[in-house]
């Protein structure tokens, strides 16, 4: 499974990681709380993932809450 690290930020010992990944075909993002196991990060069941074609309103959102205009869905988004 391929993934793609959008954003990182560790707090508390714990790692939080919003990724692109890839799972049967399909894209998903998925951010997730991630954990030291002796030198090697894993990821904990703590989280969410949803379809991909949903990080624009994600991104929208933070937009608009830092007075930014937000962006137009993408076409297939559109009615």
């Amino acid at each position: 499974m391929a993934s793609l690290i959008l954003f990182e930020h560790t707090y508390r010992g714990h790692r939080w990681r919003l990724e692109v990944t890839e799972h049967q075909g399909r894209t998903f993002g998925n951010w997730r709380k991630w954990y030291d196991a002796g030198g090697t990060w894993k990821p904990t069941r703590e989280g969410c993932t949803f379809p991909l074609e949903g990080l624009w309103k994600l991104t929208a959102a933070l937009m608009e809450h830092h007075g930014l205009p937000a962006p137009k869905p993408p076409a297939e988004q559109q009615g």
